[in-house]
């Protein structure tokens, strides 16, 4: 089992008091989750910890809509996003951790159809999260009208919808959506088309203006180090033991994270 063995965890006590405000996309499995309790884990959330309890920073997660929380953070209002996606109008606004994993954007439907280019979306009926982001790519082909998409509030609107009806598809996260369709039994009613759309990192996100630019480095420093020594790799082969994910194409290579 690897240990942090870089990280000094005895940095607590030199820490603010204050948390760090914490928010994201709620119910994202394996990602960022609630028990029944109110208790907030997840992988994203549990590598959030460990980085910033190394530096002495506790966290409150404050629980919203994922637009209302991607503006939050760029009005200063939170510190951190829990699980984000990078584009270039969001860099403007936001500061980046390094990429903690990868991720598939795939089209998910009831019906299967042929699926080669993002043309081929023309005429049909999809859906996408409020306020997300699905890569430059496919964010650029949305907004050019060619195909007719509804906004839903989340991911399970989205499923309920396409089990209805509703729609003819909607685009998801590869990782998150297999799990979550297989955990309700809708395995024979839903499937990912094999055309990957993209292939997105998944951050940690912070506000670009901010009094506490220097807790946001602490805790990107740290992730570095995880990344490194192993920290991440062994939390997200933990999450993905009991999935039909393969983990090695969601872990980082160390090669790969030179230049970000």
């Amino acid at each position: 089992m690897f240990a942090l063995c870089m990280i000094n965890l005895s940095s607590a006590a030199t820490a603010d008091a204050q948390p760090l405000v914490v928010s994201g996309q709620m119910h994202w499995k394996p990602f960022l989750m609630k028990n029944k309790t109110g208790r907030v884990y997840g992988l994203m959330y549990e590598i959030l910890e460990k980085a910033a309890h190394a530096n002495g920073y506790s966290l409150q997660y404050r629980d919203m809509p994922w637009k209302r929380a991607v503006m939050s953070l760029e009005k200063g209002k939170i510190d951190i996003i829990c699980g984000i996606f990078w584009n270039k109008n969001r860099a403007e606004k936001f500061l980046f951790s390094p990429p903690i994993l990868r991720n598939e954007l795939r089209i998910f439907t009831g019906t299967p159809f042929k699926l080669e280019k993002l043309i081929d979306l023309q005429g049909k009926r999809g859906d996408k999260i409020r306020g997300g982001s699905y890569g430059e790519y496919f964010d650029t082909f949305a907004k050019s009208g060619k195909a007719k998409f509804k906004e839903v509030t989340d991911d399970q609107t989205a499923i309920n919808r396409l089990v209805r009806g509703y729609s003819d598809f909607f685009i998801g996260t590869y990782i998150d959506t297999v799990i979550k369709i297989s955990e309700q039994g809708l395995t024979d009613k839903i499937t990912s088309l094999p055309y990957i759309i993209d292939t997105v990192n998944v951050y940690f996100a912070y506000p670009r203006r901010s009094k506490k630019s220097n807790h946001y480095k602490k805790i990107n420093q740290t992730i570095e180090q995880m990344l490194t020594n192993g920290t991440i790799a062994e939390t997200i082969n933990s999450y993905f033991l009991k999935t039909d994910i393969d983990p090695a194409k969601v872990i980082f290579k160390p090669y790969e994270l030179r230049g970000h």
